[in-house]
């Protein structure tokens, strides 16, 4: 499969990226990670090794963009008891993750604060502007 990242065209497969991950040992997680052969890897490990790319040259989301569209699971880290990152199917609380109904619901009550909150701002820009 081609992708596009950076401006910089990669093909790659599910089976490469196996391939060049089998025997690498996982890096420290910190808050996202990808599972691959039951191992948990930071995603911009993953991509950096299987590309060659220096690290700082790509994002950990255009990595996770990747990572998925080959049918990779991408999830956000957990925390162990102590407080480190941890790979973890539950949410960082402990809980379980809610169903996708309750994420959604959630999702769509942040959207709907972050569009009050924009739409403030612009009605204070335009009394700025007016103001001159």
């Amino acid at each position: 499969m081609k992708f596009t990242v950076g401006g910089e065209e990669y093909d790659l497969t599910k089976e490469r990226v196996i391939s060049a991950m089998r025997g690498v040992p996982s890096e420290s997680i910190q808050k996202y990670v990808v599972e691959i052969e039951e191992t948990v890897f930071p995603p911009k490990q993953v991509f950096a090794t299987v590309t060659g790319r220096v690290r700082t040259s790509f994002t950990t989301m255009e990595a996770q963009r990747v990572l998925r569209r080959l049918g990779f699971v991408c999830r956000e880290a957990g925390r162990a008891a102590d407080g480190a990152s941890a790979w973890s199917a539950s949410a960082e609380d402990g809980e379980p993750m809610a169903d996708p109904e309750t994420r959604l619901a959630s999702v769509e009550v942040t959207l709907a604060t972050l569009e009050a909150a924009v739409a403030g701002l612009h009605a204070r820009v335009k009394g700025l502007e007016a103001a001159r």
